[in-house]
């Protein structure tokens, strides 16, 4: 897995959760860790980054669809080819 810091849903998740601002980021990390969520988002990134072309040429709606998904968690999308 790569690093990084928690991802934005998880972070708007973890202040719905956590009323102490400190343990906002800790609470952030343990829901993309046990979701899984972070490593979803590094797959995601990676599939676009190595088949983008592919996948856009096959099925744009797909493409643009998991950029969205990388958008909505904010972690930054592959450029558009």
């Amino acid at each position: 897995m790569i690093e990084h810091r928690p991802t934005e849903a998880a972070l708007r998740a973890a202040k719905q959760i956590e009323r102490d601002p400190s343990l906002v980021e800790p609470t952030a990390e343990i829901i993309d860790r046990e979701t899984g969520i972070g490593d979803l988002v590094d797959i995601l990134k990676q599939i676009l980054a190595e088949a983008g072309d592919l996948i856009e040429s096959r099925s744009p709606e797909l493409a643009m669809q998991a950029r969205a998904a990388l958008r909505h968690s904010a972690d930054p999308a592959p450029p558009e080819d």
